[in-house]
Parts: structure tokens; C-alpha cells; sequence
């Protein structure tokens, strides 16, 4: 099956990326602070901060991660990115 980007817009705010059922196909994201500094993403099985943890991304300053997960990560209840740190943007792949 093919996977649907949903763009994460450059923020450092969380983000509510799908409600209900859906797969995490993967992930592009990329530090964007115009003073480059440390970020920390993680992905949640939810609609909130308080869902399940899928994946936990750390990014150097000037760092990017792009991640294929193939047959993907089942995730129930929807998909929210925690922004814990930093600045960041990039795509949330579901499928």
C-alpha cells in the first residue's frame, strides 16, 4: 500500500497528525531553528502527549532523519508529534 505524506509545518509546537486507525509508514524531519540547535520529536500512538510512544527521534542541530518503516507500525488511536524540543518540519507517512 502506498503511504500518504501529512506535512508537518515548521513549529515547535505538538501536533495532532491523524485521528483513529492508521499505519506509520515513516518519517522525513529536519531541525529547522534559524539558530540551529538540538530537537526532539516523538511519535505517538494518540491523540494527545499522554498516547503511547511509537518512536523517539533526537536531531543534531543542522540535522535531518528520514526513516522507511515498510510494512509500518500499527497505530491504533491516531498519530501525534510530541515536539519536545527544538524546532522542526518535515512529513508524518501514513498508510
Amino acid at each position: 500500500m502506498a503511504a500518504a505524506p501529512h506535512e508537518l509545518a515548521t513549529g515547535t509546537g505538538d501536533v495532532t497528525v491523524h485521528t483513529g486507525y492508521t499505519i506509520l509508514r515513516g518519517w522525513s524531519i529536519r531541525e529547522s531553528a534559524t539558530l540551529a540547535l538540538a530537537a526532539t520529536v516523538i511519535i505517538r500512538d494518540g491523540t494527545d502527549d499522554t498516547g503511547m510512544i511509537v518512536a523517539v527521534i533526537e536531531l543534531a542541530a543542522d540535522s535531518h532523519d528520514t526513516v522507511w518503516l515498510g510494512e509500518g507500525i500499527q497505530c491504533a488511536t491516531g498519530v501525534f508529534v510530541d515536539r519536545t524540543a527544538g524546532e522542526t518540519e518535515g512529513s508524518i507517512w501514513l498508510g
